[in-house]
This record gives structure tokens, sequence and C-alpha cells, in this order.
């Protein structure tokens, strides 16, 4: 078995490591823009450079073209991106070992299947391998996703998670007690992670993965949406639209640069929260109007 190894030299390794996750990298190693490999000190931690190269490692028979096309898009001309074909190494095995189970809130655990979890017993545990699809909870999008739900009374409500990745906002708000989860996305490699992920968290009866275009059941109580800035302001009508009047809708996957493009987006249709930021990235949670009553004469 060959591996497809895609190098992005940039300034914005961020977004470059993002892009790598959201076409399901199995591994991805960030390195100084000479040959020195980075060594992350502490579990999660970010290198520091000015300018990196971000090696993403994919399975044999990935399509290069679309993640070259969104690496183009997410990180402008001055990124300087190199594919290569390497032979077979146990690249997935390794990363795994340095994951290390995290947690959210006060009882929300993230850890990889063969991780020991030092949890309490009303902990909620989803268990997420690395390397199946994009958001394994080390991302500071993701990450700020899951601090939300894990602070939320999830019991009984229906929730969309549009752009699902690996599924693991489906997975956790399912876990935390959601009635119903719709979770969609672009990527069928995503789609197919989310259900196998979901089987293997015994949550696969309460999480649909329709077509993108074919969700039914709306308005939901919260409604999910951990992707980039750009489609974000796009889908503005398309999500409004799913929530219920008073519902939250999380938009994440956006930089702090990105917030006043994103809220003006919604403006006519959310009130929004202060924004929650982690490193460069940020959290916005809007809520619907909710209509005025009429009083009937």
């Amino acid at each position: 078995m060959a591996w497809l190894q895609i190098t992005a030299t940039t300034h914005r390794t961020q977004l470059a490591e993002a892009v790598f996750e959201r076409f399901g990298a199995d591994a991805i190693t960030e390195l100084d823009a000479g040959d020195d490999l980075t060594v992350e000190e502490t579990p999660n931690s970010q290198p520091a450079f000015e300018r990196a190269r971000v090696v993403g490692l994919f399975t044999e028979g990935t399509p290069a073209e679309p993640i070259l096309a969104a690496l183009g898009e997410a990180l402008g001309d001055d990124a300087s991106i190199e594919t290569d074909t390497l032979e077979n190494q146990d690249w997935a095995s390794a990363w795994l070992a340095e994951h290390p189970p995290l947690v959210f809130g006060d009882r929300l655990w993230v850890a990889p299947h063969s991780a020991d979890v030092d949890a309490a017993d009303d902990a909620v545990v989803v268990r997420l391998d690395p390397g199946l699809a994009f958001g394994t909870g080390t991302h500071p999008s993701t990450s700020l996703c899951l601090d939300w739900l894990a602070g939320q009374d999830l019991a009984g409500k229906r929730v969309v998670d549009y752009g699902c990745g690996s599924g693991i906002l489906a997975i956790a708000a399912a876990r935390l007690g959601a009635a119903e989860v719709v979770a969609v996305d672009i990527d069928d490699q995503a789609v197919r992670a989310t259900r196998e992920n979901a089987i293997r968290n015994d949550v696969s009866d309460r999480i649909a993965t329709p077509p993108m275009n074919a969700i039914e059941g709306g308005p939901f109580d919260i409604v999910l949406a951990n992707i980039l800035a750009k489609p974000l302001i796009g889908l503005a009508s398309t999500l409004a639209e799913l929530a219920a009047p008073g519902a939250p809708i999380v938009l994440a996957g956006l930089l702090t640069r990105q917030i006043e493009d994103v809220t003006a987006a919604y403006e006519s249709t959310l009130t929004f929260e202060e924004p929650a930021l982690e490193d460069d990235w940020a959290r916005l949670v809007g809520h619907r109007a909710v209509a005025p009553s009429r009083n009937r004469q």
C-alpha cells in the first residue's frame, strides 16, 4: 500500500491543517520551512513558526485534485503545494499513540478506542480514532463546539450537524442525550465515517445521514455548522431556516478576523452572543428571533 503525501508551505498553518483534516488525512505533521521536525512538547500545543510546511498523509487512492483546490482557495497564491507518493509505513498508529483523551466541560470526553479514560462514572465518552475524517477534538474550532455542547441540556433535543466531518459533534450530541441528530456533509467519505463512528459509539439509531439537499423534519432545536467562513456566509439563509424560533445556531471554523463578515451575513435573522475564541479561531452562537405572539380580540 502506498500513501499520498501533500505538503503545503504557508504561514496559514492552521488553515492548511483544517483542509487536510476535512479531507480525511490519516496523519498531519507540521515542520518548519527547513527540514527540522517540529516536536509538540505538550499535548495539542501549536507550533509557532512564521512559515511552515504542513504535511498531510492520505490513504492510497485518495483523489488529490479536490484537496489541492481547497488548499489553493484557503491559503492563497503565496502558498507552495507539492504532492508525493510514499511507500507504506504505519503512520496512523504512530499518530494515535500521541493522541491523548481530551475532556470538554465537566464530563464530556473524546478518546481513541484503545485509550484508557480516567473519568467519573457519569462521564460521557465519545470514542473516535484519528484519521477517519475531519474532527477529533484537537482542532480549536472543534474543541470550541464540544465545549459548547458539553454545557447544554440536550435531553430530547433535535439537532442538525451541517458539515459533519467525522461525526464527532453529532455523536457527542447524541451521547449527551439528543433524541435525534441529522448529520450531513458534502464529502461522501465524511458521511461514511460518521455512520461508522455512530455505530461504534452505539448511537446509530439516533443519527440520520441524508443527502444535504434532503434534510427533513425541521426546524431543529440546535443547528451546528463547523465549517469554514466562506461556506458559513453562503449558507446563511439555509442554516437560519433549519433552526426553530429561539433556537441556537453554532457557527465555527472561522478565524477571528472573519467574525465581522460572518455575523453580517446573519444579522437579519440572528442575535449573537459574545464570540468564544481559541488561538486564532472563533465560535459564534446566534439565536433565531421568536415571532411576537398575536392577541386575539
